[in-house]
């Protein structure tokens, strides 16, 4: 019961800072690029330092090597979730054009910004390696695999290279876990004003990424969101399947508890912003994926908790 009620208490400041950004940008309070800039802020130099000092903080040497191993569990889930993914689409009869979007929803999480702010403050700093381990292989898998079918399904013949790909994964969360993995694993001591200033502007992240999401939600169109079998299949794939596919794997593939119980909830965590962001760029349907992000945003509210509930 008492981990049950921290782990609800993490939720309430989770819904607490966001409700703040739903309020104040209601209000009026920021301009007009708000979001894009605060998102930037927090992407490229608050989540970097952040990365580095929580390895530093809660691993030795020996400890990170033998976490290195749970890397295997979130790519095989992924896949599986893909695999029942396009099942479900092909049951559900979603439209060409639509198809793409609804797999990716089905596999694909917000590992990062809304994942890594949630298990932070449901389990602690010593959640971040986790996170970043789910977080290398949904990123890997969405513009692996996610990219592509979101491409052939807005009717587009380009193919990303191995170079794009890699190019897509070189983001600053990812530079600054990958950085603070090698200094570790060469045993580089940093010195104590340098990790101090490093938590110092890690500590932004979390904070930063909830007001941004906050505002995202203030900016739901509730008019125009209609629930037929394509929303409430997408979000029945992000919610249920998802997680149902790494809790199904769990026995086969052992963890430690803490990146079991991380895995869990980034398996379950909202869409990911960057297949609106691709469903654009490409000719796909955007605001089929646009709503399906506003919506997972809302849900998410409900569901990490009863995650949170079920996992005690």
């Amino acid at each position: 019961m008492d981990a049950i009620l921290q782990g609800l208490s993490g939720i309430f400041e989770v819904v607490l800072i966001a409700g703040l950004g739903f309020f104040l940008n209601k209000k009026g309070w920021f301009w007009e690029n708000a979001g894009k800039d605060l998102t930037k802020l927090t992407m490229t130099v608050a989540l970097p330092p952040l990365m580095v000092y929580s390895l530093y903080s809660n691993f030795t040497h020996e400890e990170l090597i033998a976490t290195a191993p749970d890397l295997l569990l979130p790519f095989a889930s992924i896949f599986v979730a893909y695999l029942a993914g396009r099942l479900l689409a092909a049951l559900l009869h979603i439209r060409k054009g639509r198809r793409g979007i609804f797999i990716c929803t089905c596999c694909i999480a917000n590992a990062i910004f809304i994942g890594l702010p949630v298990n932070v403050a449901l389990f602690g700093e010593s959640s971040v390696p986790s996170c970043m381990l789910y977080y290398i292989a949904n990123t890997a898998m969405f513009w692996g695999l996610g990219a592509y079918l979101i491409v052939q399904d807005a009717g587009g013949e380009r193919h990303f290279t191995l170079k794009e790909m890699l190019m897509k994964l070189r983001t600053p969360p990812l530079m600054g876990f990958l950085a603070g993995v090698i200094l570790l694993l060469l045993n580089v001591p940093l010195p104590h004003f340098a990790l101090t200033a490093m938590k110092y502007v890690g500590g932004m992240a979390t904070p930063m990424a909830l007001i941004v999401i906050g505002m995202q939600m203030s900016q739901i169109p509730l008019s125009t969101i209609h629930f037929d079998r394509e929303l409430v299949g997408a979000m029945f794939g992000r919610f249920i399947l998802s997680p149902l596919c790494l809790f199904l794997l769990l026995p086969w593939i052992h963890v430690s508890d803490m990146s079991s119980k991380v895995f869990l909830m980034q398996a379950g965590m909202p869409a990911m912003t960057n297949m609106t962001i691709l469903a654009y760029s490409v000719g796909a349907d955007a605001e089929y994926s646009t709503t399906i992000n506003c919506v997972s945003l809302a849900l998410g509210v409900f569901f990490i908790p009863l995650y949170m509930f079920l996992l005690n």
